[in-house]
């Protein structure tokens, strides 16, 4: 019998794991777990090596990285707004508050994060009304979501209950959405593939395997669209259960597909510490 779960990220620079320890008749087992993101990173993208081979691959590298950590700002911003914290817009050209004006609000508001670009703001502002729009239930968000089964794991942006309705969230045209839990999923890039569909029909799978709830569907937020109704620049993507199930067998094929290309992986385990520091001797001494 497997009890309680014990999971954590273990992440070396772009290589995500994630470690499982738990109680399995009496001993404890420890699993390493690649991310779903991992496994679906074995499907062809031909318009990314067109895309490495006009701009060479160190500077696809370098915009990569930067587009990794604004979406890493970005989810952070958003993580702290759907749980009540302040986002403040603080430019480092044109500064809004002083330091110790910053300091005066984040003693009101512990939970915080200080945005420096505009393009990060205006993803937020959009998020902002997507959520004043569709006034969703949080169930939780920056979940750590996983499947002992399947050997899959991966870290879903949000899980919440939408009440049936339409909603201006998607372009010109009201989206019907359905009463229902869902798995949301945030998509900062100027493009969403294919395969984030692929990605949060195996997010669902783990939530309801974990018993976290059975879900209507799936939402990808995209505020890198170019629509112009609804609230602009912003799209939602919804997949419901018919359309999820089919997304997930494909999945299945290309999570069996790196399995079995990447069978002999582990990860590099790699603690990096919090602080270094050296006593430094002059004259000798």
């Amino acid at each position: 019998m497997t009890n309680e779960v014990k999971i954590k990220m273990v992440e070396y620079f772009s290589d995500h794991w994630y470690k499982a320890e738990y109680l399995n008749n009496g001993v404890m087992e420890a699993r390493y777990i690649p991310s779903v993101t991992s496994k679906l990173g074995i499907i062809d993208k031909p318009f990314l090596a067109r895309w490495r081979g006009d701009i060479n691959n160190r500077e696809a590298d370098m915009r990569l990285f930067e587009s990794q950590q604004r979406g890493t700002r970005i989810h952070h911003a958003f993580n702290i707004l759907i749980n009540g914290g302040l986002v403040i817009y603080n430019p480092w050209q044109h500064p809004n508050y002083t330091k110790e004006e910053i300091g005066n609000l984040t003693r009101e508001a512990p939970n915080h994060f200080v945005i420096q670009y505009q393009d990060e703001m205006l993803a937020l502002i959009m998020l902002k009304k997507w959520l004043d729009t569709i006034k969703p239930e949080i169930l939780f968000s920056e979940r750590t979501v996983y499947s002992l089964e399947n050997n899959d794991a991966g870290t879903l942006d949000l899980a919440c209950v939408i009440k049936s309705g339409r909603y201006a969230v998607n372009g010109s045209r009201p989206l019907e959405i359905p009463e229902g839990k869902y798995i949301c999923d945030l998509k900062t890039g100027k493009q969403v593939s294919d395969e984030a569909d692929l990605q949060t029909a195996a997010y669902l799978k783990c939530a309801e395997e974990m018993n976290l709830g059975k879900f209507a569907g799936t939402i990808i937020l995209h505020t890198g669209s170019k629509n112009k109704g609804g609230i602009e620049g912003f799209a939602t993507r919804l997949r419901m259960r018919e359309e999820i199930e089919e997304d997930y067998k494909n999945y299945r094929l290309a999570a069996k597909l790196w399995e079995w290309k990447h069978k002999d992986d582990a990860p590099r385990l790699f603690e990096f510490p919090s602080l270094l520091k050296m006593e430094v001797k002059s004259n000798g001494k």
